[in-house]
C-alpha cells in the first residue's frame, strides 16, 4: 500500500504560471487550500500514540471464527505494545514486539508484519491531506472549470497530468492522472473544527475507466493538543474484503513553528 501517487504529481509540477492571472489564481489558491484542515502545515511537527488492535476481533471478522488452533498465536501477538510515531516523513512503528515475544508461535511473525504494514499505510494515506498537498502550490499551473454540480481542477506539464473533481463546497470528491503513471482515488470528506477532514479514501492503479481499486481506508478523528488525528482507522483490502481496524490513544504531540517555502522566483 502507498501514499497518494499525487504527492509525486503535485511535488513535480512546477511550471511557472501566467503573470497576468497570478493574482487571481493565488486568491484561489489560497480560499481553496484555507477549507482543509492540514495539522502539519500549521505548528504539529509530529505525534506519537498507543495502538490498540484486537486480534480475536479481527479473525471473526475475517474467517466468520477463531480456529481453535490460533488461540495460542493470538494470545501472544494480543500482549504486544505498539506504539507509532508519525511525523511529514511517514508513519513508523516505534515500539513493538521485543525480540523472542512471538518465537514459538505459528505464523506470529508474519501476522505481526501484516498488522505493522496496516498501522503505517493508513496513517501514510492520510498524511497527503494533513499536510495539504493534494492541492497544487505555485508555482504549479493549472486550469479551473467551476460547473453547477462543482469544479474541475486539471493540471498539466512535463511528466505530469492530473484532474481534480470537487463538490459546489469545494470538497476533494476524485483526482485521476495518467501521467507520471495511470492512477485514480476517490475521497469523501467531513467538515471539522478545522476545515475539512479525510473521511475516507479510495485508491486504484490504472485509469479510471478500467474501474480497478486496490484498497480503501476510513477515519474518526480525536483532538489532542487542538489538532484533528485519525482515532481510529480501517484498512480494507478491495479484492478480498479482508478489512483491519485499530484505534489509537494515549497520543502526544511535539509542535514548533510552521514555515512556508516556495520555489525561487524565476
Amino acid at each position: 500500500m502507498r501514499r497518494f501517487i499525487l504527492v509525486v504529481v503535485v511535488a513535480a509540477l512546477f511550471i511557472p504560471a501566467n503573470s497576468q492571472s497570478m493574482n487571481t489564481d493565488d486568491e484561489t489558491l489560497a480560499k481553496l487550500r484555507g477549507l482543509y484542515d492540514a495539522p502539519f502545515t500549521r505548528s504539529l511537527v509530529s505525534f506519537t500514540c498507543d495502538v490498540q488492535f484486537d486480534w480475536n476481533m479481527n479473525f471473526v471478522q475475517t474467517l466468520g471464527a477463531v480456529p481453535p488452533s490460533a488461540l495460542p498465536t493470538i494470545e501472544r501477538l494480543q500482549a504486544a505494545h505498539h506504539r507509532v510515531f508519525v511525523d511529514r516523513s511517514g508513519a513508523t512503528i516505534s515500539q513493538g514486539p521485543r525480540p523472542g515475544d512471538l518465537s514459538g508461535a505459528a505464523h506470529a511473525a508474519d501476522l505481526e508484519n501484516a498488522l505493522q504494514a496496516v498501522i503505517t499505510s493508513g496513517l501514510n494515506e492520510w498524511l497527503p491531506v494533513a499536510m495539504n498537498e493534494i492541492l497544487p502550490v505555485r508555482p504549479t499551473r493549472f486550469t479551473m472549470q467551476r460547473f453547477d454540480n462543482g469544479a474541475k481542477l486539471v493540471m498539466n506539464g512535463t511528466g505530469v497530468a492530473a484532474t481534480i473533481m470537487l463538490l459546489p463546497d469545494m470538497r476533494i470528491v476524485h483526482v485521476s492522472g495518467v501521467l507520471p503513471q495511470p492512477f485514480h482515488f476517490s475521497t469523501e470528506f467531513i467538515s471539522g473544527p478545522n476545515g475539512y477532514l479525510l473521511q475516507s479514501v479510495k485508491t486504484g492503479s490504472g485509469s479510471t475507466e478500467d474501474g480497478s481499486w486496490d484498497s480503501s481506508f476510513g477515519y474518526q478523528y480525536r483532538n489532542v493538543s487542538g489538532f484533528q488525528i485519525p482515532g481510529e482507522v480501517s484498512v480494507t483490502q478491495q479484492a478480498t474484503g479482508e478489512k483491519w481496524d485499530y484505534s489509537l490513544d494515549d497520543c502526544k504531540t511535539m509542535t514548533g513553528v510552521s514555515l512556508q517555502v516556495q520555489a525561487p522566483k524565476h
